[in-house]
């Protein structure tokens, strides 16, 4: 064969390699590529079929999908659909945020809420905390519910103290905007949807039950307080099924129950309307309980400036903490107390943290990774905003960028464990899929997505999956994606 045949032939040869084959202009744009390496063999296109099916199912026909799933080892795509379209990624938008706090503040951080005197005032200093009081933490960590106020009180007793003058919350470590502009307006009582304050308590909730005591409805209220009114227009019919509803009234503080108590019903977790109040209004009972006087009423204002603070008493929530409620359980408080204490860290004057704040933070922090503009909008930190967009591809970019990092082993135990515990506990249960989920869930209207690792017997996969128009089925084809992963994980053993 002469040079220029043995050139054509070579050419042929490198052209239709199995790992140089070349990609359409439409596998291109959906981002679908095909790499020279072990990732490239026929056992990968088999895995991209299997998924193919699942997301492409009649009843799927509508819903918009970014997705993106790659090695954890070499960072190599087994599968990708539409990985750089930016859709509404519910609560997938957690993992963005507290990878960012974890970046920016450390896995040192915590935060400290302070009480001390000013003059004869008793002043609270809030940090942000957002798990100051809450139940789910403090069980966790052996503690009560309410240790903070506790200590405060025993401060004051070992000091004789027989009296205070105020009561000041101060909450300028946030500024005064508590609500998000575009989260829903009807769901601003849900505990999902709580207000965000420089001082937080129980989640920023009370919870309401019912109960049917000799034909009458009785409500009762946890922790009790004098702050929250209820109006109780509960009925008491037997021949209907006990169920209740709870609104707001308008009227700061009052909250209407709606509902039938055939028998006993809750506690209804509701969200209360300006949490640093709240939390006031507990300390000063519980100061008057225990014989210490309070002269006025309590206020959310700062400590007057020049004055010197003497601290009594402090409390202290871990970032890991944080990284737990917000991702295991999807807490949204913890979310948006993080993401606004990153725009205190990013100010001049470590102060006034906002929503604006976070988003420049957040934004920065994916540019940083190299995650295209066009792919991100940030609106807030735990994805409650139908303004929040993300791709798979953003997503799965800071998944790798924190298992490359030394403290990944860290936060991936802050993910829920399919089959195991957090949101996805109900999911990925039987016993070839139990444990081997690790991941970040999403729900809102028509939203359904899942972000995180899975592992398998070749390795691990860090994965993606954001749908958007979407209903239930969504959810059992992401499901059945993942635990294809799986499957096509398992290697046959080898035989000599």
């Amino acid at each position: 064969m002469n040079k220029a045949g043995s050139a054509i032939v070579l050419l042929l040869a490198i052209f239709f390699s199995p790992g140089l084959l070349p990609c359409s202009a439409a596998e291109y744009a959906a981002g679908r590529t095909v790499a020279s390496s072990p990732a490239s063999s026929p056992s990968v296109y088999d895995l991209q079929r299997r998924i193919d099916v699942i997301l492409s199912r009649s009843s799927l026909r509508k819903v918009l999908f970014s997705a993106r799933i790659i090695s954890a080892e070499t960072g190599e795509a087994v599968y990708a659909k539409n990985p750089h379209l930016a859709l509404m990624p519910a609560s997938n938008m957690k993992i963005v945020t507290s990878a960012a706090a974890l970046e920016y503040l450390g896995r040192d951080f915590a935060f400290v809420t302070r009480a001390g005197w000013c003059g004869d005032v008793l002043v609270v200093k809030g940090s942000g905390d957002p798990l100051l009081g809450d139940k789910e933490t403090d069980a966790r960590n052996g503690g009560t519910i309410q240790p903070f106020i506790g200590e405060i009180i025993a401060r004051l007793r070992e000091l004789g103290v027989a009296s205070v003058s105020d009561v000041l919350i101060d909450t300028s470590i946030f500024d005064n905007q508590r609500v998000h502009p575009s989260w829903p307006l009807n769901q601003l009582h849900q505990k999902y949807a709580c207000e965000v304050s420089g001082l937080n308590f129980n989640g920023n909730c009370i919870d309401i039950s019912a109960a049917n005591r000799n034909g009458k409805a009785v409500l009762a209220l946890d922790p009790q307080t004098d702050y929250v009114k209820l109006i109780n227009t509960l009925t008491v019919w037997r021949s209907r099924r006990s169920w209740f509803s709870v609104h707001r009234t308008g009227v700061p503080g009052e909250i209407l129950v709606k509902g039938n108590c055939r028998s006993a019903a809750g506690p209804y977790a509701v969200a209360v309307e300006n949490p640093a109040l709240f939390f006031g209004r507990l300390l000063r009972n519980a100061l008057i309980e225990e014989g210490i006087g309070v002269g006025g009423e309590v206020q959310e204002r700062p400590a007057p400036e020049g004055c010197e603070f003497r601290p009594l008493a402090e409390h202290a929530t871990s970032i890991g903490d944080c990284l737990q409620r917000t991702n295991k359980d999807s807490l949204g408080l913890a979310a948006e107390a993080m993401f606004k204490r990153l725009g205190v860290q990013s100010d001049p004057d470590g102060k006034q943290g906002s929503w604006e704040g976070g988003q420049k933070v957040l934004s920065g922090y994916l540019r940083g990774l190299g995650v295209d503009e066009r792919e991100f909008v940030v609106a807030d930190g735990s994805g409650l905003s139908r303004d929040n967009r993300l791709s798979a591809n953003a997503l799965t970019r800071v998944l790798m960028h924190l298992a490359a990092g030394a403290d990944w082993e860290f936060y991936e135990s802050s993910l829920a464990v399919g089959g195991l515990d957090g949101t996805i506990e109900n999911h990925f249960w039987e016993k070839k899929y139990r444990g081997r989920v690790l991941a970040k869930s999403g729900y809102i209207q028509a939203v359904r997505a899942l972000s995180g690792v899975v592992r398998t017997d070749s390795g691990d996969y860090v994965f993606s999956i954001l749908a958007n128009k979407a209903g239930s089925g969504a959810r059992t084809a992401i499901d059945s994606a993942i635990k294809a992963v799986i499957d096509w994980g398992v290697r046959p053993a080898v035989r000599f």
